[in-house]
């Protein structure tokens, strides 16, 4: 059995049945081994439930996942302080270059 399946953007996926999926993982691995890296989605309902991508896709996703991670506890941290930070506080531009020991051109700074 196969199914088409409209993503949340737009683009559309071929769900195929688990069992034929299952029977057929090492043709998957011969077309992945030949270059065609096209994820295969499959499920038993007509939509995607699983899907099977090369070791390398999986890698590179949570690489990214990873990177989204740091990147939000780091937007969580900077909130954090400076909820908390009093205007006193605040270090000048032009003393932050210094105090990091960079002048303006090789802070590579867009002073506004």
């Amino acid at each position: 059995m196969e199914a088409l399946y409209d993503l949340p953007n737009g683009d559309r996926v071929r769900v195929i049945d688990t069992a034929t999926v299952g029977q057929s993982l090492a043709r998957v691995l011969e077309l992945f081994r030949s270059g065609n890296t096209e994820p295969v989605f499959f499920g038993d309902q007509p939509r995607p439930e699983g899907v099977v991508i090369t070791f390398d896709q999986w890698s590179e996703y949570e690489t990214l996942k990873e990177d989204a991670e740091t990147d939000r506890r780091m937007q969580e941290i900077t909130r954090e302080r400076l909820a908390k930070a009093r205007p006193e506080d605040y270090v000048p531009y032009d003393d932050m270059l210094r105090e990091w020991g960079l002048d303006e051109e090789e802070g590579g700074g867009d002073k506004r």
